[in-house]
Protein backbone atom coordinates (compact mmCIF):
# COMPACT_ATOMS: atom_id res chain seq x y z
CA UNK A 1 0.00 0.00 0.00
CA UNK A 2 3.26 2.44 1.04
CA UNK A 3 4.21 1.46 -2.55
CA UNK A 4 1.42 2.51 -4.84
CA UNK A 5 1.21 6.10 -2.40
CA UNK A 6 4.82 6.66 -3.44
CA UNK A 7 3.94 5.80 -6.79
CA UNK A 8 0.78 8.03 -6.80
CA UNK A 9 2.92 10.90 -5.73
CA UNK A 10 5.35 10.79 -8.02
CA UNK A 11 2.83 10.91 -10.96
CA UNK A 12 0.85 13.70 -8.71
CA UNK A 13 4.33 15.85 -8.55
CA UNK A 14 5.04 15.37 -12.47
CA UNK A 15 1.97 16.74 -13.72
CA UNK A 16 1.87 19.74 -11.16
CA UNK A 17 5.53 20.30 -12.32
CA UNK A 18 4.76 20.11 -16.06
CA UNK A 19 3.18 23.86 -16.30
CA UNK A 20 5.45 25.60 -13.89
CA UNK A 21 7.94 24.59 -16.51
CA UNK A 22 6.42 25.87 -19.55
CA UNK A 23 7.50 28.81 -20.62
CA UNK A 24 8.75 31.18 -23.41
CA UNK A 25 13.05 31.83 -23.57
CA UNK A 26 14.83 34.37 -25.24
CA UNK A 27 17.40 33.01 -27.09
CA UNK A 28 20.97 34.59 -28.24
CA UNK A 29 22.67 32.02 -30.62
CA UNK A 30 25.86 31.60 -32.53
CA UNK A 31 24.64 30.60 -35.94
CA UNK A 32 26.06 27.55 -37.14
CA UNK A 33 27.41 26.82 -33.16
CA UNK A 34 26.24 25.30 -30.11
CA UNK A 35 27.45 28.51 -28.33
CA UNK A 36 24.41 30.02 -27.08
CA UNK A 37 23.39 32.24 -24.02
CA UNK A 38 19.62 32.19 -22.35
CA UNK A 39 17.73 34.58 -20.65
CA UNK A 40 14.44 33.70 -18.70
CA UNK A 41 11.85 36.13 -17.08
CA UNK A 42 13.53 37.19 -13.98
CA UNK A 43 16.94 37.53 -15.32
CA UNK A 44 18.91 40.85 -15.66
CA UNK A 45 19.81 41.68 -19.06
CA UNK A 46 21.93 44.63 -20.80
CA UNK A 47 21.32 45.66 -24.93
CA UNK A 48 21.89 48.19 -26.65
CA UNK A 49 19.28 49.33 -29.52
CA UNK A 50 20.05 49.26 -33.47
CA UNK A 51 18.65 53.34 -33.89
CA UNK A 52 20.23 55.81 -31.75
CA UNK A 53 22.74 53.10 -30.13
CA UNK A 54 19.97 53.89 -26.66
CA UNK A 55 21.34 51.56 -24.21
CA UNK A 56 18.97 49.77 -21.93
CA UNK A 57 19.60 47.72 -18.89
CA UNK A 58 17.05 45.69 -15.65
CA UNK A 59 15.19 42.56 -15.24
CA UNK A 60 13.34 40.78 -18.12
CA UNK A 61 9.56 40.31 -16.93
CA UNK A 62 7.74 39.23 -19.97
CA UNK A 63 8.90 37.59 -22.99
CA UNK A 64 6.53 37.45 -25.77
CA UNK A 65 6.70 35.90 -29.25
CA UNK A 66 7.99 39.17 -30.83
CA UNK A 67 9.58 41.78 -28.02
CA UNK A 68 10.64 41.75 -24.38
CA UNK A 69 9.37 43.78 -21.51
CA UNK A 70 12.34 45.29 -19.41
CA UNK A 71 11.32 46.43 -16.05
CA UNK A 72 7.61 46.91 -16.45
CA UNK A 73 7.98 49.78 -18.69
CA UNK A 74 9.99 49.20 -21.67
CA UNK A 75 8.95 46.75 -24.34
CA UNK A 76 11.31 46.27 -26.63
CA UNK A 77 11.08 44.32 -30.33
CA UNK A 78 13.43 41.66 -30.94
CA UNK A 79 13.81 43.62 -34.33
CA UNK A 80 14.96 46.92 -32.53
CA UNK A 81 17.53 45.12 -30.59
CA UNK A 82 21.33 45.37 -32.15
CA UNK A 83 23.61 43.94 -29.46
CA UNK A 84 23.29 42.51 -26.06
CA UNK A 85 25.83 42.96 -23.45
CA UNK A 86 26.98 40.15 -21.59
CA UNK A 87 29.26 40.80 -18.16
CA UNK A 88 32.18 38.92 -18.09
CA UNK A 89 32.73 39.00 -14.46
CA UNK A 90 36.23 38.02 -14.68
CA UNK A 91 37.27 41.04 -15.78
CA UNK A 92 35.04 43.36 -13.35
CA UNK A 93 37.05 41.59 -10.63
CA UNK A 94 40.75 42.07 -11.97
CA UNK A 95 39.59 46.07 -12.80
CA UNK A 96 38.39 46.43 -9.21
CA UNK A 97 41.65 44.98 -7.47
CA UNK A 98 43.90 46.04 -9.40
CA UNK A 99 42.07 49.88 -8.63
CA UNK A 100 41.78 48.74 -5.01
CA UNK A 101 45.74 47.45 -5.16
CA UNK A 102 46.84 50.40 -6.63
CA UNK A 103 45.34 53.20 -4.50
CA UNK A 104 45.90 51.04 -1.47
CA UNK A 105 49.58 50.60 -2.40
CA UNK A 106 50.16 54.25 -2.51
CA UNK A 107 48.22 54.94 0.27
CA UNK A 108 50.31 53.25 2.39
CA UNK A 109 53.25 54.36 1.30
CA UNK A 110 52.31 57.68 1.72
CA UNK A 111 51.37 56.51 5.51
CA UNK A 112 54.34 54.82 5.73
CA UNK A 113 56.49 57.99 4.81
CA UNK A 114 55.07 60.20 7.19
CA UNK A 115 55.27 57.95 10.25
CA UNK A 116 58.94 58.01 9.63
CA UNK A 117 58.80 61.29 8.55
CA UNK A 118 60.61 60.49 5.21
CA UNK A 119 61.53 63.35 3.11
CA UNK A 120 59.55 63.06 -0.38
CA UNK A 121 55.86 61.62 1.13
CA UNK A 122 55.13 60.15 -1.93
CA UNK A 123 57.62 58.42 -3.13
CA UNK A 124 58.41 58.69 -7.54
CA UNK A 125 58.35 54.55 -8.38
CA UNK A 126 55.79 54.71 -5.83
CA UNK A 127 53.63 56.92 -7.87
CA UNK A 128 54.22 55.67 -10.68
CA UNK A 129 53.27 51.71 -9.47
CA UNK A 130 50.15 52.75 -7.98
CA UNK A 131 49.26 55.24 -10.92
CA UNK A 132 49.92 52.67 -13.34
CA UNK A 133 47.38 50.16 -11.49
CA UNK A 134 44.97 52.47 -11.91
CA UNK A 135 45.32 53.52 -15.67
CA UNK A 136 45.24 49.52 -16.19
CA UNK A 137 42.19 48.71 -14.45
CA UNK A 138 40.57 51.80 -15.96
CA UNK A 139 41.86 50.87 -19.65
CA UNK A 140 40.25 46.98 -19.07
CA UNK A 141 37.00 48.69 -18.46
CA UNK A 142 35.53 47.95 -22.72
CA UNK A 143 36.57 44.42 -21.65
CA UNK A 144 33.42 44.26 -18.68
CA UNK A 145 30.82 43.41 -21.26
CA UNK A 146 31.28 41.13 -24.08
CA UNK A 147 29.01 42.45 -26.70
CA UNK A 148 26.87 39.89 -28.78
CA UNK A 149 26.03 42.09 -32.24
CA UNK A 150 23.01 40.58 -33.92
CA UNK A 151 23.90 40.21 -37.33
CA UNK A 152 25.89 37.23 -39.20
CA UNK A 153 27.38 36.08 -36.06
CA UNK A 154 24.71 36.42 -33.45
CA UNK A 155 20.77 35.82 -33.68
CA UNK A 156 17.91 36.65 -31.24
CA UNK A 157 14.68 35.01 -30.90
CA UNK A 158 12.65 33.50 -28.53
CA UNK A 159 11.46 29.48 -27.87
CA UNK A 160 8.00 28.86 -26.92
CA UNK A 161 7.13 26.10 -24.71
CA UNK A 162 3.74 27.79 -22.85
CA UNK A 163 0.68 26.33 -23.55
CA UNK A 164 -0.94 29.28 -23.89
CA UNK A 165 -2.55 29.70 -27.28
CA UNK A 166 -1.83 33.23 -27.99
CA UNK A 167 1.12 35.09 -26.15
CA UNK A 168 0.35 37.72 -23.21
CA UNK A 169 0.25 41.28 -24.29
CA UNK A 170 1.10 42.77 -21.01
CA UNK A 171 0.12 46.29 -21.97
CA UNK A 172 -3.14 45.14 -23.37
CA UNK A 173 -6.40 46.08 -21.08
CA UNK A 174 -8.40 44.06 -20.08
CA UNK A 175 -12.32 44.48 -21.09
CA UNK A 176 -14.96 44.65 -18.32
Amino acid sequence: MRFLKVIGFIVLFCFLISPLHAQRILLVEKSGKFKNFKYFVGDDISLRLKAGNEKHRGTIHEITDSSILINFDNEILLSEIGMILKPRWGWSLLSNVTRIAGLGYMALDIVNNTINNSAPIVDESTLLIGAGMVAFSYAILPLHNRQLKKGKKWRIKVLNFSLDDEPPNPFQQEKP
